[in-house]
């Protein structure tokens, strides 16, 4: 079991998200949220977030599961 200590800082997770949509990396909203213990709206804020300040591409879409 994890201890709140465990987690990543945001400003590491914002790091890790902006390396790999860099590296071409696909991921879903879902497959962050779970990796870095957060809420789905998290994850959104944060892509917002980056977004925002122009570390990742304005046109960034998150991988889609296929059925």
């Amino acid at each position: 079991m994890k201890s709140i200590l465990d987690e990543k800082s945001r400003v590491e997770r914002l790091r890790e998200i902006v390396a790999m949509v860099a590296r071409g990396e696909k991921f879903s909203a879902f497959d962050l949220a779970v990796r870095y213990l957060v809420s789905v709206n998290v994850v959104y804020r944060d892509i917002a977030t980056l977004r925002d300040e122009k570390l990742i591409p304005e046109d960034f879409e998150f991988a889609r599961k296929e059925r």
